[in-house]
């Protein structure tokens, strides 16, 4: 009941995508600059081509159950033929009177009904294990969007990374265009001697390039933004900056990793598939028990030779059992069987994956948020040092290579704070993902499909 109240209240954008997805060429969407992170999941969640697809095998594994239960049902047919023949053979019986042994034509009609009996189960196996398998397509679009929240945060963080680094790399630059200019002037006032002057250009030249590589990052964090938002990774994307609270707390790890191993999709995608097989050998058991079918016809022919009746009908019950396939029904039980066997062992696997996925998740947000504290500290200290060592430089009693130094030291420390800031982000993130509580759930819309849920078996224990 849990599943499917959860699953019930997943949610996604699909009135917009279904209509994207049915288009060859996809259009480019009219974005608002900055794009908030709710507006970015919001365009992942209609343009992302992997949601897309994990939707279809919902659909189509949704279409094999309604098969699988149409295979219930009596089908009906009907057919009309109209037949001539020639040359008519014909003899005399009595003088004036002639029998026609083959009809230069012929109607003939016949309305048949067949109903299958289930006597074997076969039929029965086969609904349970289409359930079972739209059941398991299901979780996975559940697994798929999980993914993709996770992937847009870190993606989104990223270009706010990228963004906080070039701005600190430019607010250098700017610093130390400001002090070259002031050196020359001093050098030109013969204040200073010409060393300084080089060290001042020699200084900017170097930050200068981090300026360059810094832009060119934001560049490629947008495109990889783009291209998880399924948009092209040439638009021009510009986000909102987020604040992320750090809190430097201890993770329960075993008790996260518990609750993990409860609501992760990837582990009821394993269950579901554990009860799939469960059902398969069932099924390919019934390859020795009897099948039973019960057919009835009606058909009327316009002429019939040496009869006058133009209508006749039939009924049959066929029963069929087989008495010796060769060994066929035995060795598909035992696939059906190493199938099991494989499910089993596919569900530890995925329940340690997961709990070390808690674990690694946990363990890298309390590093990043002991992390960030510690450089927001390194910061204002590079800041009093870089003050000091003007007020030393402006006093005559330090070179301005200490001074070059302390900004240095200053710059770098800003860029360990903005990577502290955003480790923390992408690691909160990972362990919400890790855990199956990203609040995102809450906002986006998945395929409404409890009332199919509501009939499907629950997963094995």
């Amino acid at each position: 009941m849990k599943l499917i109240l959860r699953m019930a209240t997943v949610l996604a954008i699909l009135a917009t995508s279904v209509a994207v997805w049915a288009q060859d060429v996809v259009p480019s969407p009219k974005i608002a600059n900055p794009l908030t992170i709710d507006e970015a999941l919001a365009l992942a969640f209609a343009y992302n081509p992997d949601l897309g697809i994990a939707t279809a095998q919902v659909n189509k594994a949704r279409g094999l159950v309604e098969e699988a239960h149409a295979r219930f049902m009596p089908s009906f047919n009907a057919q009309v033929s109209q037949l001539y023949q020639g040359p008519a053979v014909s003899f005399e019986v009595s003088p004036g009177n002639n029998v026609n042994i083959i009809p230069p034509s012929q109607t003939s009609a016949q309305a048949s009904v067949f109903l299958p009996l289930d006597v074997s189960g076969r039929l029965h196996y086969a609904s349970v294990m289409a359930k079972d398998q739209f059941q398991i397509n299901y979780l996975g679009l559940l697994r798929v969007s999980e993914q993709l929240i996770a992937q847009v945060k870190r993606n989104y963080y990223e270009v706010l990374r990228a963004s906080g680094q070039a701005e600190t790399a430019q607010a250098a630059v700017d610093v130390a265009g400001v002090r070259l200019k002031n050196t020359q002037a001093r050098f030109e006032a013969g204040t200073v001697p010409k060393f300084d002057v080089t060290t001042a250009q020699v200084d900017l030249a170097n930050l200068n390039q981090q300026l360059i590589a810094a832009q060119s990052r934001v560049n490629i964090a947008q495109a990889n933004l783009n291209r998880v938002l399924g948009i092209s990774p040439d638009a021009s994307t510009q986000v909102a900056k987020v604040e992320v609270p750090v809190t430097v707390t201890d993770v329960d790890i075993p008790a996260s990793a518990k609750a993990a191993r409860a609501a992760r999709p990837e582990v009821k995608i394993q269950q579901q598939s554990i009860a799939l097989n469960k059902a398969n050998i069932r099924l390919q058991r019934t390859g020795l028990l009897p099948t039973l079918g019960i057919s009835a016809a009606y058909k009327f022919v316009s002429t019939q030779s040496f009869s006058s009746a133009n209508m006749s009908y039939d009924a049959v019950a066929t029963v069929s059992m087989p008495i010796w396939d060769g060994g066929v029904t035995k060795a598909k039980v035992d696939q059906a069987y190493g199938d099991l066997q494989a499910a089993n062992a596919t569900l530890d696997q995925t329940q340690l994956m997961v709990s070390q996925e808690v674990s690694t998740a946990a363990l890298t947000l309390e590093e990043a948020a002991k992390r960030t504290k510690t450089t927001a500290d390194s910061v204002a200290l590079a800041e009093e040092a870089l003050r000091l060592a003007n007020v030393r430089y402006e006093a005559g009693i330090a070179v301005l290579v200490e001074v070059t130094n302390a900004e240095s030291q200053l710059t770098q420390a800003r860029f360990n704070l903005v990577n502290a800031q955003y480790d923390y982000a992408i690691a909160l993130a990972d362990l919400q993902r890790a855990t199956a509580s990203q609040p995102e759930l809450a906002k986006l819309r998945l395929i409404d499909c409890s009332a199919m849920l509501k009939t499907a078996p629950k997963p094995a224990k």
